[in-house]
């Protein structure tokens, strides 16, 4: 009887860890991924090679509001008995042994029912996040909240940090593998690299910020803006280019201030896809990761895994970077590193002195791309396998 994987999540429908993980297993198993969507604009991605089904689910504009209809709907069960119809029509049928790898909290109630049918199942669930700093103005997590509801009957955690903390209510007793979020090697090729390193010259340079756009979350986009000001003022050979997602209109008002002070030096790209990102990472010579420290997600104590950072690695880019890192000490030596306390004018500072020292920056370079060949998604992707074959043995 084939081993089956149902992959429930409600990201964005080409995110690019769960394309991994379904690329990483699809060759030893029979892979299904059920896609949730809960944002109106947000469209499937047309041509995806994961076998995948996606679920549109916005009956309103919010899409906060989406996920908790959809969680209701997963407690009264019409969302069980849908799930289950999605099932038998692919040919899963409760008597098969089926792990659900749950990717995002809110779909925790949903694999918890669907399991009850499934005699024969276990749930593994991804955790990408530290959620129980996911608060709202009420000072409440519901994703933490629904960790602590339905974390009994998880089997496993995936998380992506060595130094994850204790985990909140019974998650707390799960065996956890860690699975970082390392870029595929092959996105990133060794020779385009080199070519960028010997090529580059004292003062051209292009600075990059690939990800979600808004005001009120964990990146200080705010203070990236600032410090591109005000290096772009000094340095009228470098450039920059951002993409993503726009949540806050105040950020669309920066990047048209930007954009009149700068020109076509300033060049904002929309929503973009991944072999995209890679292509211009690659080709760029610096790339921001900065946490706001007023942020639940800035603490000494909890270090976080972008997927960014080891990106910039492998595209011999140099990390700016205000967080603390896993692997600090590795990433520290190759990138512009800034600490709690710092000013828009240190950075803007640190990054001028960098461009325009043209062997320095080519040292850095070639060192930051000996430094991701460490961290790759192939070193870490056979974790999944060890994680699934020893909940499969456990149902016999």
């Amino acid at each position: 009887m084939p081993r089956k994987i149902v992959v429930l999540d409600s990201h964005q429908f080409d995110d690019n860890r769960i394309s991994k993980h379904i690329r990483s297993i699809s060759g030893s198993y029979n892979v299904l991924r059920v896609n949730y969507n809960f944002y109106r604009d947000r469209e499937p991605v047309n041509g995806s090679p994961e076998r995948a089904i996606a679920i549109n689910l916005t009956p309103t504009g919010k899409p906060y509001l989406n996920g908790l209809l959809f969680t209701l709907g997963s407690i009264i069960g019409s969302r069980v008995r849908e799930l289950e119809g999605v099932l038998k029509k692919r040919s899963i049928s409760l008597e098969d042994d089926v792990i659900f790898h749950v990717h995002d909290p809110y779909l925790l109630g949903l694999a918890k029912n669907i399991g009850k049918r499934f005699p024969r199942s276990r749930i593994v669930y991804d955790r990408h996040e530290y959620y129980e700093t996911w608060k709202g103005k009420l000072g409440f997590s519901i994703p933490s909240y629904l960790e602590k509801r339905y974390g009994a009957k998880v089997a496993e955690i995936v998380f992506v940090s060595n130094h994850h903390p204790p985990l909140p209510g019974p998650l707390a007793e799960k065996r956890v593998t860690v699975i970082p979020n390392y870029p595929e090697s092959k996105h990133f090729l060794e020779d385009t690299v080199k070519e960028k390193i010997g090529t580059f010259r004292s003062g051209d340079a292009v600075a990059v910020y690939f990800g979600v756009l808004n005001l009120g979350f964990d990146r200080d986009v705010e203070l990236m803006f600032e410090v591109m000001s005000l290096a772009m003022d000094s340095n009228p050979g470098l450039r920059f280019e951002m993409a993503g997602r726009i949540y806050d209109e105040g950020i669309r008002k920066m990047i048209t201030q930007m954009t009149e002070r700068f020109g076509p030096r300033m060049n904002y790209l929309g929503e973009i896809s991944y072999q995209e990102v890679a292509k211009r990472t690659m080709a760029a010579h610096l790339g921001f990761f900065l946490l706001r420290t007023d942020s639940p997600m800035w603490s000494e104590e909890r270090p976080v895994s972008p997927n960014k950072i080891y990106e910039f690695l492998l595209s011999g880019t140099v990390p700016v970077v205000r967080a603390t890192l896993d692997d600090a000490e590795a990433v520290e030596k190759c990138s512009l590193h800034f600490g709690k306390g710092s000013t828009a004018k240190d950075m803007a500072k640190a990054m001028t002195e960098m461009i325009n020292d043209q062997d320095r920056m080519r040292r850095t370079m070639t060192l930051c791309r000996e430094t991701g060949e460490r961290f790759n998604w192939e070193k870490v992707a056979s974790l999944y396998d060890d994680c699934y074959a020893r909940l499969f043995e456990s149902m016999h």
